[in-house]
């Protein structure tokens, strides 16, 4: 496969476009990188590293299609039992292509159960998307079972529902997943990795997980070098659960455990301190920023300039809530590109632009992809892995005679100008559309099964659901999060 390329990114760190490239690919990998292409016939296309995004849920609906609104974390999570029911197979697949047709190319899956018992076989389904797919998706499977409801006493929630039926909910027998059993499913997995479905730990969040079990993980990772994925620190409520639960610091106690390594990644970090950010870039854990999540469920933003001047390593991640629900992540890395430079002025008052750029296109082509594989590349250079993404330049050079810039990258490009996506040489979206799997055919099977689905189990719209969501507001409001730990 050769490709004649208008211009080439060759490394996100040394942000320099080289013009009129010819991509020699073979056997899964660039054989070479030559300036072949003819000028006076150029293709109009510029290549770029496949992006990566470093956290996300994979959801085939996203929340605001299946009328659950933007809000606080905590009182949004409590809306999340409107999601339809639905088979996982065709939810990651919906959203892998989305993704695909985003020029997305890696992302952390930290699934979402619906069927806490049917884990095992959910996963499966994602493997199979992702197999289909043609992305390389990292499975963190979810440990959890602590605080299903709110962080902390189910019986403090249940007095402060109206409804009679509501207040029965927190007290109800609930399906808890064992760490063993947790542990069997991620071994039974293992026989479905390959090149595009691997696998990580993933203790939800340390709200909801117990101390044996992150012990456990963080004993198994060091035994198998395998990668963990974990939420932390993503709203204020949380910060003040971690200072009531982990006295001597919730970052001292995962290093206490040996969870703090180059294997871990924390998501969000929003209200994370300085002493804790010194202590995980020395540890070299990474971080996954998710700034349009932070925006839309009122978390607050996380301190980018300070990630930055750490050195740590970052990705960019979607989570799921990208601005306009559309995957689009070169807008999700202009937000962050915006906030590195308002948060990074340099030492006359006059941020660097070209430090700014650096550091944006490391994040969403390289910290992001070291999130979901473990490797530090993404990078177009001869022997490296052919995963790589084109961009149709027409939009992008409008009212403009100069040549492409990555000024002009970063300032206007979209999801909409992706064009082509090839991971390890194979062709995964063509003139913007994915090939492997066609998304509007998954589309409709998802809408088509959810309906089936509902009807057959009578589903009903939960009519007790604003007296649940006031419940949990006031639960927060009264402190029940912060009472000292039984």
């Amino acid at each position: 496969m050769n490709r004649d390329i208008s211009y080439l990114l060759a490394d996100p760190a040394k942000p320099c476009l080289l013009a009129d490239q010819r991509l020699h690919v073979r056997d899964g990998r660039i054989e070479d990188v030559t300036s072949e292409a003819p000028q006076g016939a150029r293709s109009g296309l510029i290549a770029l590293p496949a992006f990566a995004n470093a956290h996300d849920h994979g959801r085939g609906y996203p929340s605001l299609s299946v009328s659950v609104a933007d809000g606080p974390l905590e009182i949004w999570m409590a809306r999340l039992g409107l999601e339809p029911r639905t088979i996982a197979y065709l939810g990651a697949a919906c959203a892998f292509t989305r993704m695909a047709e985003a020029g997305i190319g890696a992302t952390v899956h930290c699934h979402n159960t619906q069927n806490g018992q049917a884990l095992l076989e959910e996963g499966t389904g994602v493997a199979r998307a992702a197999t289909d797919v043609g992305l390389r998706v990292a499975f963190a499977l979810p440990f959890a079972g602590e605080n299903p409801f709110v962080y902390g006493d189910n019986s403090e929630l249940s007095a402060l529902m109206q409804d009679p039926e509501n207040r029965k909910r927190p007290e109800a027998p609930r399906y808890r997943r064992s760490l063993n059993e947790g542990m069997r499913i991620f071994e039974a997995l293992k026989s479905l990795e390959n090149d595009n479905f691997t696998l990580q730990f993933g203790p939800v969040g340390p709200q909801w997980t117990n101390y044996e079990t992150l012990t456990a993980i963080a004993d198994r990772s060091a035994e198998q070098g395998r990668r963990v994925h974990m939420h932390l620190l993503e709203t204020r409520i949380q910060r003040e659960w971690a200072d009531r639960h982990y006295p001597d610091g919730i970052i001292n106690y995962f290093d206490d455990i040996g969870l703090l390594s180059d294997r871990l990644t924390l998501a969000h970090c929003v209200w994370l301190r300085d002493a804790e950010l010194a202590l995980l870039q020395e540890r070299r854990v990474s971080i996954a920023c998710n700034i349009s999540s932070n925006m839309r469920l009122s978390s607050g933003l996380p301190a980018i300039g300070k990630f930055l001047r750490s050195g740590i390593n970052i990705g960019i991640g979607l989570d799921g809530m990208s601005l306009e629900d559309d995957d689009d992540i070169l807008r999700e890395s202009r937000l962050f590109a915006g906030m590195a430079q308002a948060m990074m002025p340099g030492v006359d008052g006059i941020a660097d632009r070209g430090d700014t750029q650096a550091t944006t296109l490391q994040a969403l082509m390289q910290g992001g992809r070291r999130i979901v594989t473990g490797e530090g590349q993404g990078t177009l250079l001869p022997g490296d892995v052919a995963d790589f993404v084109l961009l149709d330049t027409t939009r992008l050079l409008r009212h403009t005679p100069d040549p492409m810039s990555v000024d002009l990258l970063l300032a206007r490009a979209t999801a909409g100008d992706v064009r082509t996506l090839v991971i390890g040489g194979r062709s995964i979206v063509e003139n913007g559309h994915c090939i492997t799997v066609v998304r509007q055919d998954v589309e409709r099977e998802l809408t088509a099964t959810a309906k089936f689905i509902a009807r057959k189990a009578g589903i009903e719209v939960d009519t007790g659901l604003h007296d649940w969501q006031e419940g949990v507001r006031r639960f927060y409001r009264n402190g029940g999060h912060t009472r000292t730990p039984g």
